[in-house]
């Protein structure tokens, strides 16, 4: 029986500048990759695997650090009798100042460095591995659809990287996009995917495994709950896929309807019992919706205030509709409702929903001031 372990998409040292989050949680999110992916290591090394796949985007390119190349290296070197099998994706391309070609990896490390599928034959166990690996952001040649299998009595197994296009999410970049059944010849056992960031199967007719491992954690609040990796083990024609939970943080979304609540203890109440799925550390977006008194809508920074320690970070986005009467307040004959109807006229011609939100915004804090009162907090707490 041959077992693999196979992951993708750890993103080592990636930057976080686009999710908005203070400096010190995107540091300890980096760590947490880091942790998270040093565990699938030492488990392909305790089980023991008789290899590691990993399926592209190991590192962000122009952004790791030499400290964490060091430790990948030496958790490499900690599992010498397993080998590795690496074929870079784009984010972590082969290229001559990659960290695949300008540093040395220990010898049971194998990269695959060009954009054709290449075999490498354990020597072992009748073990065949195939791969190929992207050679820049974008891949100068596409090889899916061009492996070959022999019948050679060996097993055959092959990692890449890419998109396969009837499972593209929506938004995602495809890159070196591929049909799996044209990927995915007789004769393949299985198929180590990487590029989608959730674990996701795909049947083909061929009988071949097609597998993404997902990234072994989620890296923002469009990748919620538990992330994982992914063990096989091969057993003649039998192919037994199991899903390992991964993730040392997770994330998630809630939604909480603040209707008919009086006071902000009764949204810190909700929030202090959204439910803890997993035994992770909690990375938590809370929506506030409903209708609530300006009151409770003045002290939305005091709810994070008095819940951000449950969590390793609590973000707050405050969607509460006030009670104001907008309508009636245009009507008014005064230079607040000339402004409540100018607003409105915006809010209403709104050529997207990001430009609603922001007039919205605009609304509440104009009316807010013109009545003397505190403007609403929205948008992420700060730490």
């Amino acid at each position: 029986m041959l077992r693999l372990v196979h992951t993708a998409d750890i993103h080592l040292d990636r930057p976080y500048s686009g999710a908005r989050f203070p400096a010190a949680f995107a540091n300890r999110r980096r760590q947490s990759l880091r942790d998270a992916f040093l565990r699938i290591v030492a488990r392909a090394g305790e089980w023991p695997a008789d290899a590691l796949l990993i399926a592209g985007d190991l590192f962000e390119h122009d952004r790791v650090s030499r400290d964490t190349i060091a430790a990948v290296r030496r958790a490499f070197e900690s599992i010498p009798h397993v080998p590795v099998f690496i074929a870079p994706g784009n984010h972590d391309p082969y290229l001559p100042d990659s960290p695949y070609a300008s540093q040395r990896w220990p010898e049971n490390v194998f990269v695959f460095s060009k954009p054709v599928w290449s075999a490498h034959a354990l020597d072992r166990i009748a073990l065949t591995v195939h791969g190929f690996g992207f050679d820049g952001p974008d891949i100068s040649s596409n090889p899916f659809g061009a492996l070959r299998i022999p019948d050679d009595g060996r097993v055959h197994v092959a990692v890449a990287h890419g998109s396969e296009m009837g499972s593209l999410p929506a938004g995602k970049g495809a890159y070196a996009p591929f049909d799996a059944e044209s990927a995915a010849p007789r004769g393949l056992r299985y198929l180590a995917l990487g590029h989608f960031h959730n674990a996701k199967r795909i049947p083909v007719s061929s009988g071949a495994w097609v597998q993404y491992s997902g990234s072994p954690e989620g890296h923002g609040f469009g990748e919620t709950g538990m992330h994982v990796h992914i063990e096989i083990e091969i057993d003649g024609d039998d192919v037994r896929v199991r899903e390992v939970p991964a993730s040392r943080t997770v994330f998630s979304v809630h939604t909480i309807d603040c209707t008919g609540m009086e006071s902000t203890q009764q949204i810190v109440d909700a929030i202090r019992q959204l439910p803890a799925e997993h035994d992770a550390s909690r990375v938590v977006r809370a929506v506030l919706s409903g209708v609530a008194p300006q009151d409770v809508r003045l002290d939305v920074q005091a709810v994070h205030d008095a819940v951000r320690d449950r969590f390793e970070h609590i973000e707050l986005v405050d969607e509460l509709a006030p009670e104001d009467d907008f309508d009636a307040l245009a009507m008014e004959q005064t230079s607040l409702g000339a402004f409540a109807q100018e607003i409105g006229n915006q809010i209403r011609d709104a050529a997207d929903e990001a430009r609603r939100r922001v007039l919205v915004r605009a609304r509440d804090v104009g009316v807010a001031a013109y009545r003397g009162r505190m403007a609403p907090v929205r948008g992420p707490g700060g730490e």
